[in-house]
Parts: C-alpha cells; sequence; structure tokens
C-alpha cells in the first residue's frame, strides 16, 4: 500500500521562497507540508556544522536585499518580533584589493566611503553622492515591481515614467552593469570596485538588463551593509521553519520529489522517489528548478511556450567554495586586521571580468577568478566559531568545465583551491597554507550535488538578463507564478524577480495563491 500525506497545500523544496509562502498560506490556516530533497530545510538558505564548533553558511551570508521587503522591513510574518530573527550590519562594509595592489574601502558613513573614493578621484566620489541619491528616489518604482506579482500592478517602465528622469532609468536598467559603471565613472580603481560589488549576484554583468545592480547593491550596501543574520544565515530558515510549525504546519526532509500526480489535468500532489505520495486538497507550490520540473510531468502538459521558455532558460554561472578555518583575522597587505570587512575579496580590471564573463557562458576552462569573495562572518559574529577561530569563505566564479588539464571537477577541485588560495595571499598574506587549519573544498558539482536545484553549481536561480527576467521569467506569459498545469504553482528563484535572498518570489507566490484560495493577503 502507497504511503500518503495529506494537507491543503503541498510545498515541493524547502527554499527560502518556499518557506516564506508556505508561512503565509499556514498563518492563514490552511494546512501546509513541505518537503524537500536535503537533510534541512532552506536550500541556498542554510548553516552548517561542517566541523565540531565551525557553523559556516553553505551557500548565501548576505541578507541586504531581503531588508527593504514587507517580510523583514514591516516583520510581516513576525520572523523578528516573536521568532528570534536578528541581523547585524557590519562596517566596513567592504574592503576590495585591485590588480596593481592598491586596496578600496567602503563603510557606513557615506563621507567615509565619499573621501576613499577621492583619494583616486575627486570627480567620482562627488558623483558617488549624487548616484546614491538618485537611487534613492528610483528605488521605490523597483522595489514596487520586484515586490508585487507579474501583472498585478503597472510594469516596471510605467513607474519609471514617473520619476523626473524616468527615461534615464529606463535605459540605465535596459543596459549591462559594464555599460552603466563604465559610463557613469571615469576612474579606474573605482568602476573596478564597483563591478566587483555588482558581479555579488553572480549575474551577467556584460548583458543587457544588468545595469540597474551597481545602484541597486551600492545603494542598499550604503544603507545597510552586507547585512547577515547573527547565527548564521540558517537562522531565517529556522524562524521561517518555527513560524510553520507554529500552525500546524509539517516539513519532511530527505524526500526528493520525482513525480507530478495529476488528476484530470490538475496537479493533486507530488510523489518521492521512495514512492510516499503527498497529496493537495487546494495546491501544489514548487521550487524545483524548472529545468527538473518539466520532466516531473508529461510534455504534453506544458505547451510548446512554456516547454521553449525553460528548454532555452540560460541556468546562469556557476560557483566555486572553499571554506576555511584560522586562527586570525585575514588580513589585507599594510593594513590591521579591524581594517578587513565581513564581505572583501580581489577584483580585476573591467575588461577582464567581461573577457572570464564571457568564457564561462561559453563553456571555456577557466582557472583564474574575475570576482573573489573572501567572507568572514564571525568578525561580527563570534557564534560561528570556538573562541579565538574564525570561519572564512572563499567564493569564486566557475566554469561549467574543469580548467584545461582536468577531466572534471572532482578532480580539479584540490588544485583549484590551492590556486585560489595562493592568488589571495597576494592581496591578504596570512590567508595561505600554513594559516589554515582546515579547509572543505566544494566544486560545482559538489554544490550541485549538495542542492539538485544549483545545476551546474548555479546558485542564483538562472541568469537576470532581459530573456529571463520580469513577464519572461521563467517563460513567457507564466510569469505570474501560475503554471500550464493547473493547481500548480511556481516560485524561487527561476521566478520574478530572481535569486539572491530577496524573498520576494516566495511573497509573490502567496499572494497569488491567497486570491485564488480566497484568503486576504496580510501585507
Amino acid at each position: 500500500m502507497v504511503e500518503s500525506v495529506e494537507a491543503d497545500v503541498v510545498v515541493a523544496g524547502a527554499g527560502h521562497n518556499a518557506l516564506i509562502a508556505a508561512a503565509y498560506l499556514a498563518k492563514a490556516g490552511k494546512k501546509v507540508v513541505v518537503v524537500d530533497a536535503r537533510p534541512i530545510p532552506g536550500g541556498g538558505v542554510a548553516t552548517e556544522e561542517y566541523l565540531p564548533g565551525y557553523f559556516m553558511d553553505s551557500c548565501s551570508t548576505g541578507h541586504t536585499i531581503i531588508q527593504s521587503n514587507p517580510v523583514i522591513k514591516d516583520d510581516t510574518l513576525g520572523l523578528v518580533s516573536q521568532h528570534g530573527l536578528q541581523y547585524v550590519d557590519p562596517d566596513p562594509v567592504a574592503r576590495v584589493a585591485m590588480p596593481d595592489g592598491e586596496q578600496v574601502a567602503m563603510y557606513l558613513d557615506p563621507e567615509r566611503t565619499h573621501a576613499e573614493f577621492a583619494r583616486f578621484s575627486q570627480r567620482d566620489a562627488d558623483y558617488y553622492l549624487e548616484f546614491l541619491e538618485d537611487w534613492e528616489r528610483a528605488k521605490g518604482a523597483f522595489g514596487q515591481a520586484n515586490n508585487t506579482p507579474i501583472g498585478w500592478g503597472p510594469p516596471l517602465d510605467a513607474l519609471l515614467d514617473e520619476l523626473p528622469n524616468g527615461g534615464v532609468w529606463r535605459r540605465r536598467r535596459a543596459l549591462s552593469a559594464v555599460d552603466v559603471i563604465m559610463h557613469e565613472f571615469t576612474e579606474e580603481h573605482i568602476q573596478a570596485f564597483l563591478l566587483w560589488e555588482a558581479c555579488q549576484t553572480f549575474g551577467s554583468v556584460d548583458l543587457p538588463g544588468s545595469g540597474v545592480l551597481p545602484y541597486s547593491i551600492m545603494g542598499g550596501r550604503q544603507k545597510r551593509s552586507w547585512t547577515i543574520p547573527l547565527g548564521g544565515s540558517g537562522k531565517l530558515t529556522d524562524a521561517l521553519v518555527s513560524v510553520i510549525t507554529e500552525h500546524g504546519g509539517e516539513i519532511y526532509c530527505d524526500t526528493m520529489v520525482s513525480t507530478l500526480l495529476l488528476d484530470g489535468g490538475r496537479c493533486v500532489g507530488v510523489e518521492a522517489t521512495d514512492g510516499r505520495q503527498f497529496l493537495a486538497k487546494e495546491a501544489v507550490l514548487s521550487t524545483i528548478h524548472v529545468k527538473h520540473l518539466i520532466d516531473m510531468a508529461p510534455a504534453d502538459a506544458w505547451g510548446d511556450s512554456f516547454t521553449y521558455g525553460v528548454d532555452t532558460y540560460d541556468i546562469g554561472i556557476p560557483l566555486f567554495a572553499a571554506f576555511l578555518v584560522m586562527d586570525e583575522v585575514p588580513t589585507f597587505a599594510g593594513k590591521n586586521p579591524e581594517d578587513t570587512a565581513v564581505s572583501s575579496g580581489l577584483a580585476l580590471w573591467p575588461h577582464q571580468v567581461v573577457e572570464q564573463g564571457r568564457a564561462i557562458r561559453d563553456r571555456q576552462p577557466v582557472e583564474g577568478s574575475a570576482w573573489t569573495l573572501v567572507a568572514t562572518p564571525s568578525i561580527v559574529d563570534p557564534s560561528r566559531a570556538p573562541e579565538g577561530k574564525h570561519t572564512v569563505k572563499i567564493l569564486v566564479p566557475a566554469s561549467h568545465v574543469a580548467p584545461y588539464g582536468f577531466d572534471n571537477w572532482d578532480d580539479a577541485k584540490e588544485w583549484h583551491a590551492d590556486a585560489m588560495v595562493d592568488y589571495i595571499s597576494a592581496a591578504v598574506p596570512n590567508v595561505n597554507p600554513g594559516n589554515i587549519e582546515a579547509r572543505i573544498v566544494k566544486s560545482p558539482l559538489d554544490i550541485e550535488r549538495w542542492n539538485p536545484h544549483m545545476i551546474n553549481g548555479c546558485a542564483h536561480g538562472g541568469d537576470k538578463g532581459v530573456p529571463f527576467s520580469g513577464p519572461l521569467r521563467p517563460a513567457a506569459g507564466w510569469a505570474s507564478h501560475t503554471m500550464p498545469i493547473s493547481g500548480l504553482y511556481q516560485t524561487g528563484g527561476t521566478t520574478h524577480p530572481g535569486g539572491s535572498i530577496t524573498g520576494s518570489p516566495g511573497r509573490n507566490a502567496a499572494m497569488v495563491m491567497m486570491r485564488d484560495l480566497g484568503l486576504d493577503f496580510p501585507g
């Protein structure tokens, strides 16, 4: 006899967006069951004890963007006031080493950032303050568009047209991040720093549609820094799970979904690889990557438009990660430990970033790193490591294929990690083999094995360029969280407005589902 679990709503996948939607539904009185392939919920919002006493964020660490989402800003689910979620805003915001040995720092005080930029260009430093003011005027339009389901409100261009310089913003958002930075700033160190920040979401910064990134990321970080949850990224997940279970919901981990259950063309549940069925009386919500989701139902159930959209969907840029244990703060050459930011790194010049991004998209072997993050959250959150110790995460973009001389990433990963440590040590001398007490390396293959949603190690749900954004995400005609199969809804990084820790796809999906289920959305 097939084992089955019944609920009003079944949620397939437990990433933070799925959990946000599930929390809204559970609070509204629906019996919610969430199933996930991993041993713990959270997807890319997870903190794991990789070594005894060392709690490391296995994917995301910074939660800056979600701070403007009503889920956090207005605490609509009680995550902060009732479920223990706490954030800290580190200062300095960032320190980045340049190819010529120079360093550029950013601070929460915009005047200090201005003074830092002025070391390289007074003109660019002065313009940066105007740049921030311009974003302050425009960010409401972008926030409204991101936190509203597609088709539920004015399109972004209409919102931008209400601004005094709306035409400028319409052009900017259609340009690439490289175009915007190179047009609006003149000095190469400042250009490289802004591009390093724009690369944070692992988008293709040289492609049309990425032009708002320099504004949104710099504006958010200048106001809030690289905001991190105390106790680890997984504390957001813990708070969401607490809301769901408090309202009668259930979470089933180690449960890989293999099939969508259909009855008369309607999705009525999901089946796991072990044969268990999770049956939904009212709706199924998926956060399974659309590249996998489409294989879970007969081909004729999807329709040509959705199928074409998924076939041509760009999964994005892979990640390569190394997790280090150290007994000292990574310290930049010529600086003191306190000068190191939680979010630090190394940059290349803009043309080098463009060249490597193109090589990655062309599936060419890539050995260097055009963008390097050296994250040390234990600087401001000592709960992540034993006293006097630090957790350090190195994150770099990688190609879909292994470097030259290796057949696959399993063979190449330790060599590549050695190369990254050697590269970083030129700017951060104490990040060297003699000071690294332990190291865990995750190649793109490892990242996909850790989480099947991260195909080829791509953790951000897919590229967010023009063909894959707004009403085209994930496919034209299916951007409002409903799917071609009735009763089935979609959220997560493959839906509007995309990946990263924003919570917007989850909240937007909850709005759509609650309308269809006759429920009032609380805000």
